[in-house]
């Protein structure tokens, strides 16, 4: 009787099915720490500091924000927070998922990374033109309806309508440029920072690292920058600033579970505020008119209320990190 043979059985196609099955329902890895590594924030927040004020120095040595060096300085303080998260990430904390707790993956969910890229020039554009708005109504600027100080910006030859064109058509090449630049930053607030203080939840975390945040800036903010007051009052009105705009931002790490799109809102918000100051006065006061200032404050806390009434800002746990 002849015995009938069966087909072999193919074991690595078996193998792999089952472990690609395994792989699948697995849990994420947890980055979160237990507790906050205190010293870490510490030394992160020492040295973003410090080496923001040494690769400032260039400005104090020189002529402050007319010196040669303001741009090639900026750029070097932005990445200050980068080497600081790098340092602490791998040889203090020292976590098995580096580039999860840096905030660098998972990239999924995928489709609200994308919403948040195309979304955040908008939200800023609306949010700086609503800051105006406000501003005008309340009586702290005077509208420049001509729009005489922003034709004053652009070259002969070139008409108010064709500067405004220009403008918003070079955007999105501006932003991403900007985006680059704000990388830097947001490696360290909304990455390493983020991660190292989510056992604290959301709000206190976010607390803390906006006025982190603010002081950080203290080295350019302290020469005029951004408020024209180059003293603590002004470095007063950025940690006001950075806590608003560090909550929103805050906000898309938690929501999107990395920090590229904080990174990406940043760049926006570099790239289109001053798109919102075409019907600005002949220098106009910061603090008042603008979304830096009180008004921003206006409108980024009502924005932060509508996030919080839907559900999606400020009450999901640490875990939504993983």
């Amino acid at each position: 009787m002849e015995e009938k043979l069966e087909p072999p059985v193919n074991t690595d196609n078996t193998v792999n099915a089952a472990h690609t099955r395994h792989l699948a329902h697995a849990p994420e890895p947890d980055v979160i720490p237990k507790r906050v590594p205190w010293g870490a924030v510490a030394l992160y927040t020492v040295l973003a500091c410090g080496l923001a004020w040494a690769a400032t120095l260039p400005l104090w040595l020189g002529d402050g924000l007319e010196s040669p060096f303001f741009t090639v300085s900026l750029l070097g303080m932005m990445y200050t927070p980068t080497i600081a998260a790098l340092v602490c990430v791998f040889f203090v904390v020292r976590p098995s998922h580096k580039a999860r707790y840096l905030g660098l993956i998972p990239f999924r969910p995928v489709g609200k990374k994308i919403a948040l890229f195309l979304l955040w020039p908008v939200i800023w554009l609306a949010l700086g033109f609503a800051a105006f708005f406000v501003a005008a109504a309340l009586g702290w600027v005077e509208p420049d309806w001509a729009m005489t100080s922003f034709a004053a910006l652009i070259p002969a030859g070139v008409s108010v309508e064709q500067g405004l064109i220009i403008s918003f058509a070079t955007l999105p090449i501006t932003i991403i440029i900007a985006t680059i630049s704000a990388f830097g930053e947001e490696l360290g607030w909304r990455g390493f920072l983020t991660t190292a203080l989510a056992p604290l939840g959301f709000w206190r975390s976010a607390l803390i690292s906006g006025v982190i945040w603010g002081v950080w800036h203290a080295p350019i903010i302290l020469l005029g920058y951004n408020f024209m007051r180059p003293n603590l009052e002004g470095l007063a009105w950025m940690c006001g600033f950075t806590l608003f705009v560090g909550v929103l931002l805050q906000w898309s790490r938690y929501w999107t579970r990395n920090a590229w799109p904080a990174a990406a809102g940043h760049g926006a918000l570099n790239a289109v505020t001053t798109m919102t100051f075409i019907w600005m006065p002949k220098e106009p006061d910061p603090a008042v008119a603008t979304l830096l200032g009180a008004p921003g404050w206006i409108v980024m806390g009502a924005a932060i209320l509508v996030l919080f009434g839907i559900g999606i800002l400020g009450r999901g746990s640490a875990k939504t990190l993983r």
